[in-house]
Formats: C-alpha cells, structure tokens, sequence
C-alpha cells in the first residue's frame, strides 16, 4: 500500500480469528505464513482498504454532504444574527 501504514501483522494476529486461522490451517503468526500467502493476506487488507475509501468517499455522499453542511452554516449564521439582534435591543432598552 501506500503511505497509509498498514500494520497487516496486527490485523491478521488480532483481528482474524484463531478459529479460521485453524480451519484454514494457517499459522497464528503473520510471519510463519509463506511469502506467497503473506502476500495474499497483504493484497487482501489492501483492497478491503481501498473499498472502504470508495465507499465512504462516494462523490454523490460527498456533495450531499457539502450541501447540507452549507445550509448548515447558513443557518447557524442566521440564528447567530437573530440572537446578536436580540442582545443589542436588550442592551438599549437597558440604557433607558
């Protein structure tokens, strides 16, 4: 992969399970597996990674996701003008 960091010793001791790890016949250990079968674990994680991204990246999600963030903003600045309104009125009808 690339710059990600992915720790595949981590995820293949820690997050599969012994159970599956046994019933496949594989090794507990990451670095007891063969080259060839580390490097299926590696492509696997990979991939997985990567369409995790797409999927949470989807450009339609994404402009959804920016509409509402402006209106969002927008009305926040609104409510922010109404409350300073209010507070500016209450500061002249206490000076009188």
């Amino acid at each position: 992969m690339t710059a990600e960091n992915i720790n595949y010793q981590q995820i293949y001791e820690d997050e599969m399970t012994e159970s599956l790890k046994t019933s496949l016949e594989k090794p507990l250990r990451f670095f007891e597996l063969s080259n060839d079968d580390r490097t299926f674990v590696e492509e696997l994680i990979d991939l997985g990674y990567r369409r995790a991204l797409e999927d949470a990246l989807d450009p339609e999600v994404l402009q959804d996701t920016a509409a509402l963030a402006g209106e969002m903003g927008t009305q926040l600045y609104n409510f922010s003008n109404l409350i300073n309104t209010y507070l500016n009125e209450q500061n002249v009808g206490d000076e009188t």
